[in-house]
């Protein structure tokens, strides 16, 4: 997964089609639950999960940007350096592309998913760079559904729910609050159609049975109990919108409903692009 393996995509940009560079967009870090940080930019998210052994990071957004992603740690009062394990949901450039440089200057570990490495492998260009620059890495562990990552009192469920890319996988923990209530939230590491298009499949036919996959994945996923529902891009469920309305009593993503009202619609619209 080198630079020079991933081409910019011709002649059609499925990733950011129609968006204008809402990437390069600053936002303000914000609480979305005990220990946990939203600290991405206005286009796609990453997360800072703090543990009594350091912290977990999960994604990277984009190379050009991810001095937006230090300034948040810092901002928040956390040390980059204390980042122990960076967690990728999924292979894309916008949640992958600034791996390379949080990896040099934390000294963290990688997880990501053997499929999308795999997909990486044999695709690059499903990296969707589009000429963005893009440092090299490796992942040093693999993500297992039966082992969870485990740093100091924190544990992430990690789940396997193919269909944006082979390897997408989310992601599941559990946050207290100092009153000792114990709320369940969950990351789905990517839930968008724009690789199950017609138009898509057209140009990548190895990616078909994706839709099938994406589907079944979301059934496996439907029904899990989960509070607070974070978006990898934080437009999936209005997140920025919510951010005004925080106060240290109220916690606005803090809505049990969401997690199955996200994923329903989901699978309706991919439903609509099969029939």
């Amino acid at each position: 997964m080198t630079s020079k393996e991933q081409k910019p995509m011709e002649p059609v940009d499925y990733l950011h089609q129609g968006c204008r560079r809402p990437w390069e967009v600053a936002v303000d870090p914000f609480r979305v639950a005990p220990r946990t940080y939203y600290v991405g930019n206005s286009w796609v998210g990453a997360y800072l999960l703090e543990s009594s052994e350091g912290l977990i990071l999960i994604d990277s957004t984009m190379q050009p940007q991810i001095y937006l992603v230090f300034e948040s740690i810092r901002k928040l009062g956390f040390d980059p350096a204390d980042i122990k394990f960076i967690l990728l949901s999924h292979g894309h450039y916008d949640h992958a592309g600034g791996l390379r440089p949080l990896l040099e200057a934390s000294g963290a570990k990688l997880y990501m998913s053997r499929e999308d490495e795999q997909m990486l492998a044999e695709h690059p260009e499903q990296m969707f760079d589009n000429g963005y620059p893009c440092g090299s890495y490796t992942p040093d562990f693999y993500y297992d559904d039966d082992s969870p990552i485990i740093l100091g009192d924190l544990t992430i469920d990690t789940v396997l729910t193919p269909g944006h890319t082979p390897g997408t996988t989310s992601f599941f923990f559990n946050v207290t609050e100092a009153d000792g209530t114990i709320h369940r939230v969950g990351l789905h590491g990517g839930i968008g159609w724009n690789t199950l298009t017609d138009e898509f499949l057209a140009d990548y036919p190895v990616f078909r049975p994706m839709r099938e996959a994406y589907l079944e994945s979301m059934k496996k996923v439907r029904d899990y109990p989960v509070d607070i529902t974070l978006g990898s891009h934080p437009n999936q469920v209005n997140m920025l919108e919510k951010v005004d309305q925080i106060t240290d009593d109220f916690n606005p993503f803090l809505d049990p409903s969401v997690w199955g009202d996200l994923i329903d619609k989901r699978v309706a619209v991919v439903k609509e692009l099969m029939s």
